[in-house]
């Protein structure tokens, strides 16, 4: 310690922060999720009882299905399209930083304004889709004669009856904003498998899809565990577009809007507590999960 006195206090800013906003923040949230505490009185203990009551509660049993529809669908969407859009990026040859900037833009963007941005759009009156929607029934009419009825009528798809439909609505503004990411990712992956593989499967006479199949694929396989990974966590976390396109009504209640709601609208500190280990807890099953099957196949291919 006295040798290295330098190098300390060098990273102890860095360890300070790590200290004061992250370890204590999680020690205590575990020590809060055994009491019974709305941030004013003097706490009550009540050990596992917040755990219990989180088996037997509907809104939490609720938020967990919608939570895990929408992290199903984005990690499925995401990727896929993620992959397809970097076998794009990786063939053209005309335009092709045009289009890597044009697809990544929407990452570096703030999701806080991709959620405006989309439910300004998304807006059932005035939004700019509906609005779209009614000057193509009105273009088709002066046209044909014809004006289809569905143009006319206001498309709800952040307030519609139908539960599934504002969930599926804000699973695809998620993926519009994440899917740039996972491309590049996919990308460095695609640039780093020898051509000489495919020069070989040429003279072999493979197909563009044999290609894809038996040497694309097997080769990305420790790109796709990460991006699957990365994806999974993100979309289990997810709280900003719920929170701004429609304050987590209906079936955009997810996880982490719950745990926000009944800690600083409801005050049940200790019960918002234990959400989030039930959270944590399903987000390391879900990793592990992850790891012991795409993990798997990406141990083999380092090995041969």
């Amino acid at each position: 310690m006295r040798r290295n006195r330098s190098a300390y206090l060098f990273i102890a800013p860095f360890f300070t922060v790590f200290v004061l906003f992250m370890l204590f923040p999680i020690g205590f949230s575990a020590y809060l999720s055994l009491l019974d505490w709305n941030g004013i009185v003097k706490p009550r203990f009540v050990g596992m009882e917040h755990y219990g009551r989180a088996l037997r509660d509907p809104g939490l049993h609720s938020a967990l299905v919608n939570t895990m529809v929408f992290s199903v669908l984005t990690v499925v969407l995401a990727t896929l399209v993620g992959l397809g859009l970097a076998l794009f990026l990786n063939s053209v040859r005309i335009l092709k930083r045009f289009f890597r900037g044009v697809f990544f833009v929407p990452s570096v963007v703030s999701l806080v304004v991709v959620a405006l941005v989309w439910k300004l759009i998304l807006n059932s009156e005035v939004g700019l889709l509906n609005e779209g929607i009614r000057g193509f029934g009105t273009l088709l009419g002066r046209l044909t004669g014809f004006v289809p009825a569905w143009t006319q009528q206001p498309h709800r798809f952040l307030d519609s009856p139908d539960r599934f439909v504002p969930l599926l609505t804000m699973t695809l503004v998620n993926v519009w904003g994440v899917v740039g990411f996972n491309t590049v990712i996919f990308l460095a992956g695609l640039q780093g498998i020898p051509a000489n593989l495919y020069q070989v499967s040429r003279i072999d006479g493979a197909t563009a899809w044999q290609d894809l199949r038996h040497i694309t694929l097997p080769l990305l396989r420790p790109t796709t565990f990460f991006v699957v990974l990365i994806t999974s966590i993100d979309a289990l976390q997810v709280f900003v577009l719920p929170n701004v396109m429609n304050r987590g009504s209906g079936s955009t209640m997810t996880v982490v809007y719950y745990l926000f709601e009944n800690a600083f609208e409801f005050y049940r500190m200790g019960y918002a507590s234990a959400i989030a280990y039930i959270l944590f807890a399903l987000t390391v099953i879900l990793s592990v999960s992850i790891r012991l099957t795409v993990g798997r196949s990406t141990r083999w291919v380092g090995a041969e």
